[in-house]
């Protein structure tokens, strides 16, 4: 790679590595991040489940009215 005051490399030194294409190497890739949402993720299936119950069991009125009075 060039800068503007030396155009020319003077020696090979000078340029960025270009190792990219050796694939030598075994693929170790690094720490991956661990998801960390699995309770949050259990709470909102059971929250769905349970509201999908009292829906088709019709208590859904009777419950939006019970929460509504209090």
């Amino acid at each position: 790679m060039s800068n503007i005051s030396n155009p020319k490399p003077v020696k090979k030194g000078d340029r960025m590595d270009n190792d990219h294409n050796n694939l030598n190497e075994s693929y170790t890739p690094g720490s991956k991040h661990k998801f960390e949402g699995w309770p949050i993720l259990w709470i909102l299936i059971a929250i769905f489940l349970i509201s999908a119950v009292l829906w088709y069991t019709g208590a859904a009125p009777y419950l939006i009215k019970w929460i509504a009075n209090k």
